[in-house]
């Protein structure tokens, strides 16, 4: 076999393992940018081009393979700009499943010895442990299609400044944060009659019994966590009214969202908050959701403000 032969063979192979409207362009530039070079070899080293000078210059160019997908599109799932932010939310959104997972399990079976506490942790991971693949593969999905809808429409990406004015209070926000937490308070006042206020009193009598407090959790844990979520509250309005953070609101800030996360797991693990099973578990998991969206929360915040006391400018 000849260079030539060699050449045309190798341009062969390449373009066969390319979309069919690129194959023709694609060879025609490959054959002559081989040639080129291969005569190039050829007068450098003072003799005709022969098999072994063109074996020599077709394996440094790379298997056909290779040389392949550089001229074919690169075919990206994940842009590389989205590629940090990807893990982290796949990273935490594992953590964060297989926790509540490892909290109902436990919540299921009672725990008595070192074999109730392996039994649990077997049964966790039979049930939450590989199934939590699906959301990786979610995000993949949620991925891909924001960097299509991005290439398909570039303005949709376009930068925008933010916001200059960081100190500044979102009222409305705040506002929204505050009719829940006063919703919540009242919730844990008296649960039976903000249930006879929302049902005009046609609720069963069976719907007052499940709202009937633990009487351990009546009388020692909920007057702590009805004082924080009323200085939380408190604090809120003071936010709204000045409109503005300062260091020390900042400050305050963290403090009572880790207070407050502290006082939450105490309640969930320090036992029952009803005496109805059923209004207990599903009580004891909207608890561990606003625990782990609120240490989210703060882990961000303290984030930003270790960024701030270091002088960073992009805090």
């Amino acid at each position: 076999m000849n260079a030539d032969d060699l050449v045309e063979s190798y341009v062969s192979d390449v373009a066969r393992l390319l979309p069919r409207k690129q194959r023709d362009d694609v060879a025609l530039e490959l054959r002559t940018l081989l040639r080129d070079e291969l005569e190039a070899k050829a007068a450098t080293a003072g003799r005709p081009a022969d098999e072994e000078m063109a074996r020599e210059l077709l394996t440094g160019f790379g298997p056909p393979r290779e040389a392949a997908a550089r001229y074919r599109p690169h075919l990206t799932i994940i842009d590389p700009a989205d590629s940090r932010g990807f893990l982290r939310v796949a990273g935490g959104g594992i953590a964060v499943i297989w926790l509540l997972g490892l909290l109902a399990a436990f919540q299921r079976r009672p725990v008595g010895s070192a074999g109730d506490v392996l039994a649990v942790l077997r049964d966790w991971w039979l049930s939450v442990g590989p199934q939590v693949l699906w959301w990786p593969g979610l995000l993949v999905v949620c991925y891909a299609t924001a960097a299509f809808v991005r290439r398909r429409r570039p303005e949709s990406g376009a930068w925008k400044p933010r916001r200059g004015d960081r100190d500044r209070i979102n009222r409305v926000g705040y506002l929204a944060a505050g009719a829940f937490f006063v919703s919540g308070t009242l919730v844990l006042i008296d649960p039976g009659r903000m249930l006879e206020y929302v049902t005009g009193g046609r609720a069963a009598p069976a719907a007052y019994q499940a709202f009937v407090y633990d009487d351990d959790f009546f009388r020692h844990r909920a007057p702590w966590l009805l004082a924080f979520m009323v200085l939380h509250l408190a604090f809120y309005g003071v936010m709204i009214v000045r409109g503005r953070w300062n260091p020390l609101t900042r400050q305050i800030d963290i403090a009572l969202g880790l207070t407050v996360c502290a006082i939450l797991t105490w309640v969930l693990l320090a036992g029952d908050i009803f005496e109805a099973r059923p209004t207990d578990q599903l009580t004891k998991t909207a608890i561990t959701l606003i625990v782990i969206t609120s240490l989210v929360d703060l882990s961000l915040k303290l984030r930003r403000q270790w960024r701030r006391i270091t002088h960073r400018p992009y805090a």
